[in-house]
């Protein structure tokens, strides 16, 4: 078999082509054909939202306490580092 430069190897235009609709999420029949959620259901959707919400909320409570916690011991060690600088050097000349 002999190529031309031009040519390539490999044929593309056979290779399958995905629909532009293939990425979508498709949803139960039930729900696009216009029925109606039950009362019940509606509170289900709306209490497992505020538990995910409530969730949320307490991990990030909780992640702003470990941040704070975090930065406080941090500006503690610097005052100390500080304060032991200061006292190095204000003590620097006199020998007890």
């Amino acid at each position: 078999m002999h190529f031309h430069s031009k040519e390539t190897i490999m044929n593309d235009t056979s290779a399958p082509v995905r629909s532009l609709d293939s990425d979508r999420l498709r949803l139960p029949t039930s729900t696009t054909d216009g029925a109606h959620l039950t009362l019940a259901d509606r509170i289900e959707l709306r209490v497992g939202l505020w538990l995910l919400l409530r969730s949320t909320r307490r991990l990030d409570s909780a992640r702003d306490h470990h941040e704070h916690a975090r930065l406080l011991a941090n500006a503690r060690q610097l005052a100390a580092r500080e304060h032991a600088a200061f006292r190095r050097d204000a003590l620097g000349g006199v020998r007890i």
